[in-house]
């Protein structure tokens, strides 16, 4: 398996145009102190404007994105920072420019329990807390990343309770810092996006219908995939679905098997996520269907087990990824 590594270069904030006096720069100062393996260089910006109805001929393909397709962890991680920022909700007395590298690193441990983006400056922030309360004096010891994860949701729901904050917050905040970012240095933003090598050409050469399913605002999502040169004509908007266009992804696969009309045999759902398919082979309407776990994203060792005990999931590596769904 591919081992995708990120590094943060240390850098001093003195020495960055603007840190400081611009909170946005913020964003673009973390994006540009990268430099990663294992990752695609993304070409420039497709363009936006297709005719073909990206129809395929040999079933249909569903892919998660987060994780199966695009490493977006370290974006993620700065934008949830920026957002905490924004809902001032970041720990009495804590004040960093950027995220530390411990950070991206915390985060990078916690991503395989996230099930939904809104939820990661609200993990960011836990984490935060935890590492000022232990710093003081006679301060209790943080929580252990396996300590998080158990109290996950707990965490999640106290941290709300204690802000006045709902999910509609979390999300329209945090949606409005990446298009900030976006507006202030579109470059950085694309960039600090990664996608995993080989992907963008397997999808660009996909040999059946491809679906997109993300809890990505779409707007991103479309954005990403037009910059690493996946174009409208294999992959149109209207079969990119984002945050808030569908209730679960067992009901976006049920629901372009039915419109297409593809039997279970041929439709091919990956993910990197072992709970969403977990309750996938629950689903009665999904039976039969070809379910794939993909073991370069955010899963965990128990996870792949599991996934490896389920005869009705393949897991697969990286490079089985093209040979699998490309013509």
């Amino acid at each position: 398996m591919a081992m995708l590594t990120t590094r943060l270069l240390l850098i001093s904030a003195t020495g960055v145009r603007g840190f400081g006096s611009n909170t946005r720069s913020l964003a673009t100062f973390a994006s540009r102190t990268f430099v990663s393996t294992g990752r695609v260089n993304t070409p420039p910006m497709a363009s936006a404007v297709g005719t073909s109805d990206g129809s395929g001929g040999e079933g249909i393909f569903l892919f998660d994105f987060d994780g199966v397709v695009c490493d977006s962890c370290d974006e993620c991680t700065v934008s949830a920072l920026r957002t905490c920022e924004e809902l001032g909700v970041l720990p009495p007395d804590v004040a960093v420019a950027a995220p530390p590298p411990w950070l991206f690193n915390r985060m990078r441990e916690i991503r395989p329990a996230i099930e939904v983006g809104w939820q990661i400056p609200v993990l960011l922030a836990v984490f935060l807390d935890q590492k000022n309360k232990s710093e003081r004096p006679g301060g209790p010891a943080a929580m252990t990343v396996a300590e998080i994860l158990e109290n996950y949701e707990s965490l999640v729901q106290n941290s709300l309770d204690a802000w006045g904050k709902d999910a509609r917050n979390l999300i329209d905040a945090f949606g409005g810092v990446r298009d900030a970012w976006i507006a202030d240095d579109l470059g950085s933003w694309l960039d600090i996006n990664a996608f995993y090598p080989g992907v963008p050409a397997a999808l660009e050469s996909c040999r059946g219908e491809i679906v997109l399913v993300t809890t990505k605002q779409q707007r991103f999502a479309v954005a990403l995939c037009r910059h690493a040169g996946v174009g409208p004509a294999a992959l149109p908007d209207g079969r990119i679905y984002g945050l808030g266009m569908y209730g679960s992804k067992a009901d976006v696969v049920a629901d372009r098997m039915e419109q297409g009309g593809h039997a279970a045999e041929d439709t091919h759902f990956f993910e990197d996520r072992w709970p969403t398919l977990a309750k996938c082979l629950k689903d009665e309407r999904l039976s039969g269907v070809r379910f794939y776990l993909c073991s370069w994203g955010y899963c965990t060792p128990a996870e792949l087990e599991l996934a490896n005990a389920e005869p009705r999931v393949d897991v697969i590596d990286l490079e089985d990824f093209a040979t699998i769904v490309s013509k």
